[in-house]
Parts: structure tokens; sequence; C-alpha cells
């Protein structure tokens, strides 16, 4: 290549190509392509030109102004737009009949001198610094979203400016992990296509595609004036390293920092490929669950602790070795114990699907006021795990058969089909939602920790089941009480599982974490008065009554009025007496007590400065007052100050208010504070007189056990909780 000169500029190269001044310095505004004849269409070409035919729909040309020892241009025959979307194949395809090449795409604005004729180009390969550095690249990369072992879509971390790379073996793979990352760029108003360019070689029978997401056509120093002017026009090979450059001066000029900063200045920020990420790492969850066409396992942590006791109730293998009886396994040297031998993993595996295994001293309840421990037994299978300096019993069977478990234990067996087959949709739902989540966290799409915000005079805490990392859900009332068949499942709700089966509540394309509550009080709350500040259109407030998916007409986020409906008793589908339809909801623990609708719990001075203390671990000395400060649609209270004669704190969200306010969990946060017998500033006794049992966020269970009873079908029922949800088949 006559005239052309390259050298180092730290991890790039600069090549000084004054030929390259026909593309650096083209045009590519509507006006001027529109003037000019479209060099690539063959009627336009030079007589002397060789074309060598490619496929059905290109010709591969060699280019009049070379950038490597060996350069091609490969047009379209068709004079057509550049578009890589339904393109993209052709990298492959070139590929595969040139390995030796490397083969490049210049997006619209991305360096292409021809953006409204398709074209590709191909080359020397081995000779860009992203190619010499791959290898290191490669061990430092991150992925994002795996179709295999060997294919899949990652983040290159330790280059000079953001990137993305395909590695496939098979051109339908390939292809199809290039549209999830082209979904996943931004795309402009004013564009055919996201920005990018992409550089594509082959090692050994590994295809590898880099693409550069881009978010400028050119760097501010191309159209500066004076010393600070720069005419570089970053295309792939630029991005890949290798910074072309028509004027002597700007070469001799290039410093490795001036190199970086031109690249990254046309890349994606560093915000905006954050974004890029999530949504190709969001798709890769979505991949990970894409065998839900198929009925899905469940993960179900049961019991954990340093040694638990177990009896298998049949036949079950580890590896070769079948067992069965009595067992026990123990913690040690942060270890399983079992047999006389050390594990890292174990898993008990049973013959066929009707064995079963008992875990003794399961807690059930945990922090309730109904706590306590049972044995419980299980079908499926058995595994242990180390945690810490504990081990976890987890329980792994399929979801229809977890799901039998659940709505047995949550709902009695006299309760009416439709409410149980209402339960079991949102139980599916709510459970595949954890499972995807878990799934998340595992794959960096989200973090597994509750948000907690705090401050001198504020502790505002949301609790939710995002602390599972070990497994999809616990057995107990946090997530779903989940029982195995320790509770004998019903004729009943075996037909409600099966009419359901696979049905999912969805938003859209998003699977509804459907939530439930005993009892919403009259008026159901929404999802962020509870949990993170994040509005869920399906978990909205609803007055639970007929017509059917009414909202509230009274503002129960105004102190007057929730104090007002709270010392009241409106009628609601959940405000009812009926032994029979509460024995529907209420199992014999839950039955130890009947207030839920309204209720009321007194306490001495000394009683409630003496829980809170212990509750909150401050000293507030004695409790002046409880004050309200904001609440939301359902009257429930979300912040609450707590002022003592030591100390005042502000207190939040509803379950810590709840937790801080009772041995277990006070009912409810929609109360109203009753203080009396005042002494010197100090009052003497309080009552808190309250609405409803639980978060009262999506369906409420015993106004849908009313429903249930008075006729209503439980596509109704779902549809009153959950207003804007639909009903759609997942798997069969």
């Amino acid at each position: 290549m006559k005239g052309v000169q390259t050298r180092e500029v730290g991890s790039a190269l600069a090549q000084f190509n004054p030929a390259r001044l026909v593309s650096t310095g083209a045009k590519i505004d509507k006006a001027t392509l529109a003037k000019r004849p479209c060099f690539l269409c063959e009627k336009n070409r030079p007589g002397e030109q060789i074309t060598l035919p490619f496929g059905e729909g290109f010709d591969i040309l060699i280019n009049p102004f070379p950038i490597l020892p060996v350069h091609f241009t490969i047009p379209s025959r068709h004079h057509q737009l550049q578009a890589i979307a339904e393109n993209y194949v052709q990298i492959h395809r070139l590929l595969r009949a040139y390995p030796q090449l490397m083969v490049f795409y210049n997006g619209p604005k991305c360096g292409a001198s021809a953006p409204d004729h398709l074209h590709f180009q191909a080359g020397t390969s081995g000779m860009l610094p992203l190619q010499r550095d791959w290898q290191r690249l490669r061990e430092t990369s991150v992925p994002l979203l795996k179709l295999n072992d060997a294919e899949g879509i990652y983040e290159i971390k330790d280059y000079i400016c953001p990137a993305l790379a395909i590695v496939s073996h098979t051109e339908k793979n390939d292809a199809e992990l290039f549209n999830y990352l082209y979904e996943a760029l931004p795309l402009k108003e004013d564009e055919t296509e996201p920005m990018m360019n992409i550089v594509a070689w082959r090692s050994g029978e590994a295809f590898i595609s880099v693409v550069f997401p881009r978010e400028k056509h050119r760097p501010d120093c191309y159209s500066a004036e004076g010393e600070t002017q720069c005419l570089v026009s970053p295309g792939s090979l630029d991005m890949a390293g290798l910074l072309i450059l028509p004027h002597q001066s700007d070469f001799e000029g290039m410093t490795a920092e001036r190199a970086e900063a031109i690249l990254r200045e046309v890349s994606l920020s560093d915000e905006v490929m954050a974004e890029v990420v999530k949504r190709i790492r969001n798709k890769g969850v979505d991949l990970a669950f894409d065998d839900w066409k198929q009925e899905p396992i469940v993960s179900v942590g049961i019991v954990s602790g340093d040694e638990i006791r177990f009896q298998l109730n049949g036949t079950y293998t580890i590896g070769n070795k079948e067992v069965t009886g009595k067992q026990i396994v123990k913690f040690k040297d942060g270890q399983i114990l079992w047999d006389s031998a050390a594990y890292q993993k174990l898993c008990f595996t049973p013959q066929n699907d009707d064995i079963s295994f008992t875990l003794e001293d399961v807690t059930i309840g945990v922090d309730f006021h109904w706590e306590r421990k049972e044995a419980q037994t299980f079908l499926g299978k058995l595994r242990f795990v180390v945690d810490g300096d504990n081990l976890w019993a987890i329980n792994e069977l399929p979801v229809e058969r977890y799901l039998a478990s659940v709505i047995s234990s949550e709902m009695s067996a006299t309760s009416s089909l439709e409410l149980l087959k209402a339960h079991a949709v949102i139980s599916r739902s709510w459970l595949l939602v954890q499972m995807r989540r878990r799934k998340a966290i595992e794959m960096g799409v989200q973090t597994a920790s509750a948000p907690v915000k705090v401050s001198d005079e504020e502790g505002v805490v949301w609790y939710d089941s995002d602390a599972h990392t070990l497994f999809d859900v616990c057995a107990d009332d946090h997530c779903q009480r989940y029982q195995g068949i320790t509770k004998a499942t019903s004729s009943h709700v075996e037909e409600a599982i099966k009419a359901t089966r696979g049905q999912l509540l969805m938003n859209g394309k998003e699977i509804c974490d459907a939530r439930f509550s005993k009892c919403c009080g009259g008026v159901s709350e929404e999802y962020e008065y509870c949990w993170d500040n994040t509005h869920k259109p399906y978990l909205l407030s609803v007055v639970d009554n007929a017509p059917l998916g009414t909202a509230p007409t009274i503002d129960l986020a105004d102190e007057k009025t929730a104090q007002e409906w709270i010392l009241s008793s409106p009628e609601a589908f959940c405000n009812t007496k009926d032994v029979a339809v509460l024995g529907q909801v209420l199992n014999n623990y839950d039955q130890e007590t009947q207030d839920f609708y309204r209720w009321t719990v007194d306490f001495t001075q000394s009683e409630l400065a003496e829980l809170i203390r212990r509750k909150s671990g401050l000293d507030f000395g004695e409790i002046i007052d409880l004050q309200p400060l904001e609440r939301g649609k359902s009257g429930r209270i979300t912040r609450l100050k707590i002022v003592g004669t030591k100390l005042t704190r502000i207190a939040g969200k509803e379950l810590e208010i709840r937790r801080a306010l009772s041995e277990s969990h006070l009912y409810s946060s929609a109360f109203v504070v009753e203080r009396s017998e005042v002494v010197n500033g100090v009052p003497q006794h309080f009552r808190l007189v309250g609405a409803g049992w639980g978060h009262g966020v999506g369906l409420c269970q015993i106004g849908a056990a009313v429903m249930g009873e008075k006729g209503y079908r439980y596509d109704e029922i779902l549809h009153h909780y959950y207003q804007t949800a639909a009903i759609q088949t997942q798997y069969k």
C-alpha cells in the first residue's frame, strides 16, 4: 500500500493513509447522496473492476483504497439501504466460505461512505489490535446471555471503548444471538437502525463477532478548526484499534490518550451501555425459562441447621448407591457429613414419583404468633447444600405438584372450586416470578438484597423474598405455605390445579407478581406502599365490593378520612362472620383468632415501651405518641413517627411497622392510635384499632372466598383484584 505508515499509540495503532481521504472526508447527507451516482452499483463501477459473485445477492470487489494488505468490498447486487438486521447472516456465510478473512460492517453514520447501498468489507485477519489482544479480552469478558457452554453474548471489559462479543458455532445460533443484541441497542428517532460497527472473524470452529455500539457519527475534533482539528471518522477498523488518518499531521500528533478519547466519544456512554447490558441479561433470563412450554421444576428451602434428621420412606439413590430409612446429615468443616463421608453437595433421588421423605423439626409460621415445629413429609428430590455454618434441606419437584400442597395448605378442602382455581393461578404466577427473579440474581440482572433507607431520624425498610439465592422459595408464609404431603390434597384441589394447569396472570409479556393477603380490610393496597417504589399496573387499589374492580372513592391517604373509615365497618366481600366461609381460608392455627376485618390491640405504657425497645433495639424511654405520617390507598400506614421521652424516630414501611408493634406481626398497619390516661404528658394506655390482616396487596383471600360462595367465576375473581391482568396458558 503506497504511502501508508503505521505506528503504535498505546494499545491501538495509527495508520497514515492519504488515499482514505475519499472515504474519511465523504459527505453522506441525503442531498449529496442523491446527486452522485452510487459507486457500488454495477452500472457505475469502472470497467476494469474484477467481480467475484458471492451467494445469490452479493459481489466481492477489490477495494481501490485499501486499508489492509488484502481488502475487499462486498456490495449487494441490488441498490438498497445499508441495514444489518436482515443481512447479518451474510457475515457468518462469508467467514464459513473464507475462514482466512476478517469481515466488517459499518452502519449508517458509523463510517459507511455509501450508506445508501448495502455492503460489507473483508480483509486480512489478525492485524487489528482487537484480534491481537483477543485471548486476553476473552478471558476477562463477562457472559451476559448463553445458549450453551460454547455460544453466547459477552461484554468486553478491558478494551479502550465499550464493546460486545458474540461467540457462535452455527449460523442459526449466530443470527439468534445477534438478534438479541440488536434488540437491546438504543435506536434514535432519526435513524433506520441502531448505530454500530461490527468486526468478525474465525477462531477454529468458533465465529466471533464484536459489536461496537455507537452514539455519534464523528468526534468533535473532526469539524474543529485550527490545532484541535483531527480528520478522523471512525469506522469498524478504527473501533477495532486501527485509527485511519489521511492527514500526516494527525498521524504524527496522535497519542494513546487522544485515540482512546476519540473512540469513547463516539461510543455509548457508560450509563447507556449499562442499560444495554441489563436488557441482554434480562433476555438471558427469559431464555432460561423458555422451557416453560413444559412444566418447570421448583426448588423449595424447607429447613436449615447444623444437623438435620430425616427418613427416606422408600428407596432413594445417590449415584449408584441405594439408601432408605432414617438418616442424619451434619455440617462439619464447611462440608456435609453423611454416612461417614464428606460432601460438597448431596442429593437423594427417589426411584419413582410416589416415594416420599420426612424431615423432622420443620418450623412453620416463622416469627408469627402460631410458630411451631412438626415433622413434614414431601415428594420429589431431597438436596442438601452448605450455607455459611449451616445446611439447607431443599425439596425439588414439579411446579404443579408443589401447587397442590400450597393450595391445600393455604386453603381448606371445603373451599369453592372457583376460589381454588383463582388461588392456583395466582400461586403459580407468583411462584414463577420468584423463580425468574432468582435466575436474574444469578445472572447479575438484579441484586438479592432489599433496599434500606436510613438517616439519623428515619429508617424505612421494605422486605421481599429476594434474599433466597440457594433455592427459589421457602416453605413458610414468608413465601407460600408449603407442607408437602403432610396435609392431604383433596380431590377438589386436584381438580382446580388440573383445570388451570399452566395458567398465569400476565401483564403483557410480563408474569404478574400476584400478591395476596388474608384480608384487605375493605380496600386493597398498591404494591409500592408495601415494597419498593415500583408501580405495578395490575396491583391497583380496589374496593372489595360490587361492582367489581371499583376504585376507592374516598381518600384513605388523608388522615381524618382514614380514621373515620377504620373506626367504621363498611360493607365488603371480606366483611363476613360466616364460619363456613372463613373455614375455607383460615386453617386451624389461623382460626385461633377471628379478628381480621376490624381488630383492637391494647398496650399499657410499660408494655408498649418495652416492646418497641426490644423489637427496635432502641431505647425510646416512655412512649408519648405514635403518629401516622403517610398512608397508602388502603389506609395502611407506610411511615410512622414513634415519639418517646428519650428518642424520636420514623419507621416504615408497613411490615417494619407491624413488626415493631407486635411480638410477631401486627395484623395490619391500617390502624388508628387512641391514647388515654395521660399523666404529665405521657399516656398510660394505648389502643390500636385496625383494619385487615396482612399487607392487603392483590387478592384478598377472605373476600375471594365470599365471592366464590356468591357464584363468581375464578376469572371474575381474578379480574376484580388484578384489573389489568390477563389469564394465559404458558404450558400444557
